[in-house]
Protein backbone atom coordinates (compact mmCIF):
# COMPACT_ATOMS: atom_id res chain seq x y z
CA UNK A 1 0.00 0.00 0.00
CA UNK A 2 1.96 3.52 -1.12
CA UNK A 3 2.36 5.67 1.73
CA UNK A 4 -0.17 8.76 1.53
CA UNK A 5 1.88 11.41 2.06
CA UNK A 6 4.32 10.59 -0.28
CA UNK A 7 1.67 10.01 -2.98
CA UNK A 8 0.08 13.28 -2.19
CA UNK A 9 3.76 15.26 -2.40
CA UNK A 10 3.85 13.14 -6.07
CA UNK A 11 0.11 15.11 -6.69
CA UNK A 12 0.86 18.03 -5.42
CA UNK A 13 4.23 18.60 -7.96
CA UNK A 14 2.45 17.21 -10.90
CA UNK A 15 -0.14 19.87 -10.50
CA UNK A 16 2.87 22.53 -10.07
CA UNK A 17 4.42 21.11 -13.03
CA UNK A 18 1.53 21.52 -15.23
CA UNK A 19 1.27 24.78 -14.77
CA UNK A 20 4.84 25.52 -14.79
CA UNK A 21 6.05 24.13 -18.07
CA UNK A 22 5.60 24.39 -21.80
CA UNK A 23 3.21 21.92 -23.04
CA UNK A 24 5.66 20.50 -25.47
CA UNK A 25 7.70 19.54 -22.55
CA UNK A 26 5.13 18.19 -20.35
CA UNK A 27 5.74 14.73 -21.18
CA UNK A 28 9.94 14.45 -20.41
CA UNK A 29 9.52 16.22 -17.50
CA UNK A 30 6.39 14.20 -15.82
CA UNK A 31 8.76 11.03 -16.96
CA UNK A 32 11.32 12.85 -13.98
CA UNK A 33 9.14 13.31 -11.77
CA UNK A 34 7.89 9.98 -12.04
CA UNK A 35 11.73 8.55 -11.30
CA UNK A 36 11.27 9.65 -8.08
CA UNK A 37 7.71 9.01 -7.20
CA UNK A 38 8.38 6.51 -4.16
CA UNK A 39 11.76 9.20 -3.29
CA UNK A 40 10.39 12.19 -0.72
CA UNK A 41 13.76 14.36 -1.28
CA UNK A 42 13.68 14.17 -4.77
CA UNK A 43 9.34 14.84 -4.81
CA UNK A 44 10.28 17.61 -2.27
CA UNK A 45 13.18 19.34 -4.14
CA UNK A 46 11.19 19.38 -7.75
CA UNK A 47 8.02 20.53 -5.83
CA UNK A 48 9.71 23.40 -4.61
CA UNK A 49 11.55 24.05 -8.10
CA UNK A 50 8.30 24.06 -10.30
CA UNK A 51 6.10 25.92 -7.51
CA UNK A 52 8.66 28.77 -6.77
CA UNK A 53 10.53 28.72 -10.57
CA UNK A 54 13.87 30.82 -10.32
CA UNK A 55 13.98 33.81 -12.11
CA UNK A 56 10.60 32.51 -13.36
CA UNK A 57 11.75 30.54 -16.35
CA UNK A 58 9.64 28.09 -17.22
CA UNK A 59 12.05 25.18 -18.23
CA UNK A 60 11.86 21.58 -17.39
CA UNK A 61 14.02 19.50 -15.30
CA UNK A 62 16.00 17.38 -17.47
CA UNK A 63 18.12 15.71 -14.50
CA UNK A 64 18.70 15.55 -11.18
CA UNK A 65 22.29 15.70 -9.43
CA UNK A 66 23.37 14.77 -5.99
CA UNK A 67 26.29 17.10 -5.42
CA UNK A 68 27.14 15.63 -1.67
CA UNK A 69 25.37 14.89 1.17
CA UNK A 70 26.38 14.72 5.10
CA UNK A 71 24.49 13.22 8.12
CA UNK A 72 21.24 12.96 5.61
CA UNK A 73 21.91 17.05 4.49
CA UNK A 74 22.10 16.72 0.37
CA UNK A 75 22.98 19.38 -1.87
CA UNK A 76 20.77 18.99 -5.27
CA UNK A 77 21.66 20.28 -8.73
CA UNK A 78 18.27 20.70 -10.59
CA UNK A 79 19.45 21.09 -14.56
CA UNK A 80 17.64 22.20 -16.77
CA UNK A 81 18.30 22.41 -20.62
CA UNK A 82 19.94 26.08 -20.17
CA UNK A 83 20.71 26.50 -16.49
CA UNK A 84 21.64 24.90 -13.27
CA UNK A 85 20.06 25.21 -9.84
CA UNK A 86 21.34 24.56 -6.29
CA UNK A 87 19.36 23.51 -3.48
CA UNK A 88 19.96 21.82 -0.21
CA UNK A 89 17.05 19.63 1.14
CA UNK A 90 16.83 18.98 4.72
CA UNK A 91 13.93 16.37 6.01
CA UNK A 92 11.17 18.26 4.51
CA UNK A 93 12.93 21.72 4.35
CA UNK A 94 14.09 22.98 1.06
CA UNK A 95 16.70 25.83 0.62
CA UNK A 96 17.08 27.58 -2.92
CA UNK A 97 20.82 28.39 -3.04
CA UNK A 98 21.22 29.90 -5.98
CA UNK A 99 22.68 29.35 -9.97
CA UNK A 100 25.61 27.08 -10.16
CA UNK A 101 28.63 28.87 -9.96
CA UNK A 102 28.05 31.63 -8.19
CA UNK A 103 29.57 32.20 -4.79
CA UNK A 104 28.31 30.26 -1.77
CA UNK A 105 29.04 30.75 1.63
CA UNK A 106 32.08 29.02 3.05
CA UNK A 107 30.29 27.54 5.98
CA UNK A 108 27.95 25.41 3.46
CA UNK A 109 30.86 24.70 1.45
CA UNK A 110 32.74 23.49 4.42
CA UNK A 111 29.87 21.52 6.00
CA UNK A 112 29.77 19.26 2.50
CA UNK A 113 33.36 18.74 2.39
CA UNK A 114 34.20 21.53 -0.34
CA UNK A 115 38.25 22.44 1.04
CA UNK A 116 38.00 25.60 -1.14
CA UNK A 117 35.76 27.98 -3.48
CA UNK A 118 38.13 26.47 -6.28
CA UNK A 119 37.05 22.63 -5.72
CA UNK A 120 33.30 23.79 -5.34
CA UNK A 121 33.78 25.71 -8.64
CA UNK A 122 35.33 22.58 -10.52
CA UNK A 123 32.58 20.21 -9.64
CA UNK A 124 29.93 23.19 -10.74
CA UNK A 125 31.83 22.66 -14.06
CA UNK A 126 31.14 19.02 -14.12
CA UNK A 127 27.36 18.79 -13.35
CA UNK A 128 26.55 17.56 -16.57
CA UNK A 129 28.78 14.92 -16.38
CA UNK A 130 27.28 13.62 -12.82
CA UNK A 131 25.45 10.45 -12.77
CA UNK A 132 21.91 10.95 -12.27
CA UNK A 133 20.39 11.10 -8.55
CA UNK A 134 18.71 7.18 -8.38
CA UNK A 135 16.86 8.40 -5.13
CA UNK A 136 17.30 6.69 -2.03
CA UNK A 137 14.86 3.81 -1.80
CA UNK A 138 16.93 2.35 -4.86
CA UNK A 139 20.05 3.74 -3.20
CA UNK A 140 18.96 2.16 0.26
CA UNK A 141 22.34 0.28 0.97
CA UNK A 142 23.81 2.63 2.12
CA UNK A 143 21.58 5.42 2.92
CA UNK A 144 18.97 5.54 6.08
CA UNK A 145 15.71 5.32 4.58
CA UNK A 146 14.13 7.95 7.11
CA UNK A 147 16.99 10.25 7.41
CA UNK A 148 18.47 9.59 4.73
CA UNK A 149 21.78 10.11 6.88
CA UNK A 150 24.43 7.78 4.93
CA UNK A 151 26.13 4.64 6.49
CA UNK A 152 28.50 5.28 9.19
CA UNK A 153 26.42 8.80 9.46
CA UNK A 154 24.46 10.02 12.62
CA UNK A 155 21.03 10.14 12.02
CA UNK A 156 19.36 13.53 12.02
CA UNK A 157 17.89 13.96 15.55
CA UNK A 158 14.58 12.79 16.03
CA UNK A 159 14.74 9.97 13.82
CA UNK A 160 13.07 7.18 14.10
CA UNK A 161 15.22 4.54 12.54
CA UNK A 162 17.94 5.58 15.46
CA UNK A 163 19.17 3.33 18.04
CA UNK A 164 19.01 3.98 21.73
CA UNK A 165 22.23 3.96 23.35
CA UNK A 166 20.58 3.11 26.48
CA UNK A 167 18.09 0.05 25.95
CA UNK A 168 19.03 -0.13 22.59
CA UNK A 169 15.41 0.08 21.17
CA UNK A 170 13.69 2.63 19.60
CA UNK A 171 14.57 5.90 20.58
CA UNK A 172 11.50 7.59 19.39
CA UNK A 173 9.77 4.86 21.16
CA UNK A 174 11.12 3.55 24.18
CA UNK A 175 10.69 5.89 27.62
CA UNK A 176 14.13 6.21 27.74
CA UNK A 177 14.35 10.03 27.00
CA UNK A 178 11.23 10.19 29.89
CA UNK A 179 13.28 8.67 32.37
CA UNK A 180 16.92 10.44 31.48
CA UNK A 181 14.48 13.80 31.81
CA UNK A 182 12.86 12.55 35.15
CA UNK A 183 9.78 13.59 33.05
CA UNK A 184 6.61 12.05 32.02
CA UNK A 185 6.03 13.75 29.01
CA UNK A 186 8.87 16.18 26.62
CA UNK A 187 6.98 19.56 27.43
CA UNK A 188 9.39 22.27 25.39
CA UNK A 189 11.97 22.74 23.12
CA UNK A 190 14.60 23.48 26.23
CA UNK A 191 13.73 19.68 27.11
CA UNK A 192 14.11 18.03 23.94
CA UNK A 193 17.63 20.26 23.83
CA UNK A 194 19.00 19.07 27.37
CA UNK A 195 18.14 15.56 26.45
CA UNK A 196 20.16 16.01 22.96
CA UNK A 197 22.76 16.94 25.24
CA UNK A 198 22.25 13.85 27.50
CA UNK A 199 21.96 11.78 24.17
CA UNK A 200 25.67 12.90 22.50
CA UNK A 201 27.25 12.68 26.25
CA UNK A 202 26.18 9.06 26.49
CA UNK A 203 27.21 8.61 22.55
CA UNK A 204 24.99 8.19 19.99
CA UNK A 205 24.46 5.10 17.75
CA UNK A 206 25.83 5.78 14.30
CA UNK A 207 23.31 4.44 11.19
CA UNK A 208 24.53 0.84 10.16
CA UNK A 209 22.03 -0.67 7.59
CA UNK A 210 21.09 -3.54 9.40
CA UNK A 211 18.87 -0.84 11.52
CA UNK A 212 16.73 0.14 9.06
CA UNK A 213 13.10 -0.90 8.31
CA UNK A 214 11.55 -2.27 5.39
CA UNK A 215 9.23 0.75 5.34
CA UNK A 216 9.55 3.39 7.99
CA UNK A 217 7.20 5.84 9.92
CA UNK A 218 7.83 9.25 8.38
CA UNK A 219 6.75 10.55 12.29
CA UNK A 220 7.92 14.06 12.83
CA UNK A 221 10.34 12.72 15.68
CA UNK A 222 11.00 14.09 18.63
CA UNK A 223 8.06 16.93 19.71
CA UNK A 224 7.19 18.46 22.65
CA UNK A 225 3.93 17.03 23.97
CA UNK A 226 5.07 13.77 22.92
CA UNK A 227 3.82 11.27 25.50
CA UNK A 228 4.79 8.50 26.86
CA UNK A 229 4.01 4.83 24.91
Amino acid sequence: MKNKKIEALYQETMVFLRYAVPEKNLSGAMQVVDRYREDIPGLLLLREYYRSLPEVREEAVERVVEMASYQGVMLFAVITEGYEYLYVVEKERVVYIGESGHEVDEELLAFFGFPAHEDYHRACRLLREHEVYRGTSKAASGRCPACFALEGEFHQFGCPVEVCPWCFGQLNRCNCRFDQLGVEQIGDEKEIARFQRLLTEKGRIRFRQDQAPAYPGLGDGLDPGDPAA
